[in-house]
């Protein structure tokens, strides 16, 4: 069980170049989001912001996701020069 209810990789800060990773506790769409962890493009690392993301099975898949997401468009763009 994660004890967020969503997580979402939307937002990229072009200044960090990395994608901020946000979270809510509830379905509550005035809550508002926590930042939990921020995913680097340049290789795909985690920065964890919220130590909890570090062992939930959610947060995990989520990044995890985007990670490979990353990689891999980083790899077609490789390829396509």
């Amino acid at each position: 069980m994660s004890k967020w209810k969503e997580i979402r990789c939307t937002f990229f800060n072009a200044m960090e170049e990395k994608y901020m990773v946000d979270a809510w506790e509830t379905n509550n769409d005035n809550e508002k989001g926590t930042r939990i962890a921020k995913i680097d493009f340049a290789d795909g690392t985690v920065e964890y912001i919220d130590e909890d993301a570090k062992t939930d099975e959610y947060a995990q898949k989520v990044l995890k996701e985007m990670s490979v997401s990353i990689k891999m468009r980083k790899l077609m763009n490789t390829h396509r020069k």
